[in-house]
């Protein structure tokens, strides 16, 4: 790849439901007119949701499912990123790997002989949800705290939803990095400043940041249920739970009681992520949901349904599955 040199290349880190794809929807539309961009994206589950939202006649846009980048890095993340590379000669890429994805093995990736004179690594942005920095499940995960760690750029999203005690506790946090940030700011609706995609990565923090970190182990199971139009696959990694399902598009929902059940999963089940792009009864939707939010958005219509949810608490995969077909409206021959 040497007749592609120095392509500004940026990650956008954050842990599950923290804004990182809301983000890079508002960087694409503000993006300069003409620039070429490529996205690569990962995900924990192995139905690409992101990749979906990110769609866009802007940008070209390479999803990598399934674990994350540390793990899948080594072959199937640099296939990926050299095809997109070749393909669209980009003028800037810009990486988004799962919020479960420990970012030191991707950025020594990114450094390494190969990729050092074709890539030029700038700022690692790191958003993350400050009401989290109030519970120990959250501080005490290892990779939750790496990629506050490795980023030079933080930022406390969803700043509408803070309260006084959230505010000061992000504050009081910032206060006690060894190394700081270049730049730390509370934003609402993820709303990042393209300038900042600029800003250099301080490469003194992946050295300040062990070499080693806690393996995590992937344990992936596919089935089919009953029909070719319709199949889930369950993952689990980082104590962390997933269940993602790709359903034909002749295949349609009705929205109340889907989104009924999903909001109750959310609430009872304390499930960390809901996402997905369904077909609804005149047209699709998308959902996102975290712990804390809803959103349910009209979008183009796809080539597939698909839905994951993810959760810390273990996910009765039989139950879930009989609650999504009860949701079903119709289908198309």
């Amino acid at each position: 790849m040497s007749s592609f040199n120095n392509i500004p290349t940026n990650i956008i880190s954050g842990f599950l439901g923290a804004g990182k794809t809301t983000a890079i929807q508002y960087l694409i539309k503000h993006k300069p007119p003409g620039e070429s961009w490529a996205i690569v994206v990962n995900e924990f589950g192995q139905i690409g949701v992101d990749g979906k939202l990110l769609q866009s006649d802007a940008v070209a846009v390479k999803e990598i499912p399934g674990g994350c980048l540390c793990c899948v890095a080594s072959q199937s993340f640099s296939v990926g990123l050299n095809q997109i590379i070749k393909q669209y000669s980009p003028q800037r890429i810009i990486i988004e790997p799962t919020g479960l994805g420990h970012p030191k093995k991707l950025i020594d990736t990114l450094n390494n002989e190969y990729y050092k004179p074709v890539l030029d690594l700038k700022a690692v942005i790191n958003l993350l949800d400050a009401r989290h920095l109030s519970e120990p499940r959250y501080l005490q995960h290892e990779t939750f705290m790496s990629q506050i760690a490795m980023a030079d750029v933080l930022i406390a999203n969803k700043l509408d939803q803070y309260t006084e005690k959230d505010r000061n506790v992000f504050y009081q946090f910032v206060n006690s990095f060894d190394r700081p940030k270049t730049h730390i700011q509370m934003l609402q609706y993820a709303k990042i400043n393209i300038e900042w995609l600029d800003i250099n990565h301080d490469q003194q923090r992946d050295a300040n940041l062990s070499n080693t970190h806690n393996a995590h182990s992937h344990s992936d199971n596919s089935a089919t249920t009953g029909d070719a139009c319709w199949q889930f696959i369950e993952g689990h990694a980082d104590g962390y739970n997933s269940i993602s399902w790709q359903i034909n598009n002749s295949v349609a929902f009705n929205q109340q009681g889907l989104i009924s059940w999903l909001t109750s999963l959310r609430q009872e089940s304390k499930v960390d992520r809901i996402k997905g792009v369904l077909r609804i009864e005149h047209g699709w939707i998308s959902i996102n949901m975290t712990e804390h939010e809803s959103e349910v958005l009209t979008v183009e219509s796809s080539k597939d349904n698909i839905l994951e949810i993810i959760s810390f608490t273990h996910l009765l995969a039989e139950k879930l599955e009989v609650k999504l077909r009860s949701c079903c409206l119709s289908s198309r021959d």
